[in-house]
């Protein structure tokens, strides 16, 4: 029998393929049939926002490989060598990429031990780190989807390593934070991250079973607590971005918007272990197998059948192939089925939802749409350069009072599945409705610096999902007093989560 490993997922387009390999533990990231079977290609967020400490640049955080317990060693999580990763700017409003950024991995493993590294690492180059991976960075330029041009940024940086422990790495974060490289005025970062998206994954996918009330009283458990993913965190200047190459001066400025997306990309046929049988490897064009820009636009507006499709086309194609689901989103409907809503007696619109199409698709008028005289239907993170970081930052974001977040881009503590279901209900259309899954914010701190999200859970100490939010008084969005939240799980070996 050959030994040459040969697997194909063929997806809803033609001719597109990539390969399915085992899936991690469960996650709302396993958004389409396909891709959550390939987990090291899955988008799971995308994050682009204004940095307190940054407040003339764009900062990106894209995530990938959803649900990671991060003691599943010996072969931590990591970017896959055969992918291509890519985080992508439309600054002209038509849904297509005028600049992308592209990474590509290359891992080296030790041929005389299984471990990922031996005891007491000190530093990213230490020799007893026996599993390693570089990667490399190439900025393209774009127009009317064809590349006018590639300029290499780096190659051969760090990722940061998978936290077996507190024996393996004495001090993690010191490690960690020398995978932050700072290239001209940019910032780069890649590797693992405690996952920052919070939610109640079985409030959410058990047909919005509601544990308490509304679901904005705490109570949620917070699902992905504990969980790792593996991160690119870019920092770039405005000009890099923007359709001008220049500065942007104000919320008005045209040149003010970009949408954002991250996305994956394979080849046609991928072998997988063409390294070792010395057979023909992976070949035939690049194909997209996922992309992100919006949360939970994939999950909960698209049908299953079509989910992998999405994940294959371009943002330009969305007018056509999943407007009409935001128009009329089954999640409408399920919300009106919950008893505790159908007794307040207001109704979720369940048609003609151009304030949706709005938010997640053209942007806001007003806000962040990117060309305001024809804006184009497209799942890309809209947001305004020209609106600096929040002095009180709400997790409401606009809905909040609060324009520096999401919709208008999306902050690490953005409370997303709240903002998304009281939208859905009706918000924008004064149908104020104070629904939630019971989370409101993430199982740890995060950074004031670069890369923001905190640093994993450690192995030896994992506890996923043991976070449950502690009960409050019911909030709508901008009302004052903030919401009082209670002490949140820690791990110990991590104190304060500071940075050294």
């Amino acid at each position: 029998m050959n030994k040459l490993s040969v697997v194909l997922v063929v997806l809803a387009v033609p001719a597109a393929a990539g390969v399915a390999v085992s899936g991690s533990s469960g996650s709302s990231h396993r958004e389409a049939p396909n891709i959550m079977l390939d987990p090291s290609a899955d988008n799971t967020d995308t994050y682009a926002f204004k940095a307190d400490d940054a407040p003339e640049a764009l900062t990106v955080v894209a995530n990938w490989v959803p649900g990671g317990n991060p003691a599943n060693g010996p072969n931590f999580f990591r970017f896959d060598d055969r992918a291509r990763y890519y985080i992508s700017i439309d600054n002209t409003g038509d849904g297509r990429a005028d600049i992308r950024y592209r990474y590509v991995f290359k891992s080296t493993f030790s041929s005389t031990s299984y471990r990922q590294a031996r005891s007491g690492v000190q530093s990213i180059d230490d020799p007893k780190l026996q599993t390693r991976q570089t990667y490399s960075i190439v900025r393209e330029t774009l127009v009317n989807g064809r590349s006018t041009g590639t300029t290499q940024i780096a190659s051969g940086l760090p990722v940061a390593p998978g936290n077996a422990g507190p024996k393996t790495f004495p001090n993690y974060a010191k490690v960690a934070n020398q995978a932050i490289r700072t290239i001209g005025r940019s910032k780069y970062f890649a590797g693992q991250r405690n996952d920052a998206f919070f939610i109640d994954l079985g409030v959410a996918f058990d047909n919005v079973n509601l544990r308490l009330g509304l679901g904005n009283t705490g109570g949620g458990i917070d699902t992905q607590a504990g969980t790792s993913i593996q991160t690119i965190t870019m920092q770039v200047p405005e000009e890099d971005v923007t359709r001008d190459g220049k500065a942007v001066g104000g919320p008005d400025d045209a040149n003010a918007t970009v949408g954002v997306w991250a996305s994956t990309e394979r080849r046609k046929v991928e072998v997988t272990n063409a390294r070792f049988d010395k057979t023909k490897g992976s070949r035939g064009g690049w194909v997209q197998v996922s992309r992100l820009g919006n949360p939970l636009v994939n999950e909960l507006f698209i049908p299953a059948a079509l989910k992998d499709r999405f994940n294959a086309t371009t943002p330009d194609k969305d007018a056509k192939e999943i407007q009409r689901f935001v128009l009329e989103p089954e999640v409408a409907r399920q919300i009106n089925e919950v008893k505790t809503v159908n007794a307040l007696g207001i109704d979720a619109p369940e048609k003609n939802r151009t304030d949706l199409v709005s938010v997640f698709l053209t942007g806001m008028p007003g806000l962040n749409q990117i060309d305001k005289a024809k804006p184009t239907p497209a799942d890309t993170l809209k947001i305004n350069l020209g609106i600096p970081p929040a002095r009180t930052p709400n997790r409401f974001g606009v809905i909040g009072g609060d324009d520096a977040g999401f919709p208008n881009g999306r902050r690490l503590a953005d409370d997303a599945t709240d903002i998304y279901i009281q939208m859905v209900a009706g918000f924008l259309q004064n149908r104020k409705l104070p629904l939630g899954d019971g989370v409101d914010q993430d199982d740890r701190p995060f950074l004031p610096t670069f890369p923001y999200q905190s640093v994993p859970d450690n192995g030896f100490n994992q506890r996923p999902s043991q976070r449950i939010e502690p009960p409050h008084l019911p909030t709508l969005p901008g009302d004052t007093p903030p919401i009082p939240i209670g002490p949140q799980i820690v791990p110990p070996d991590v104190p304060g989560i500071s940075v050294p």
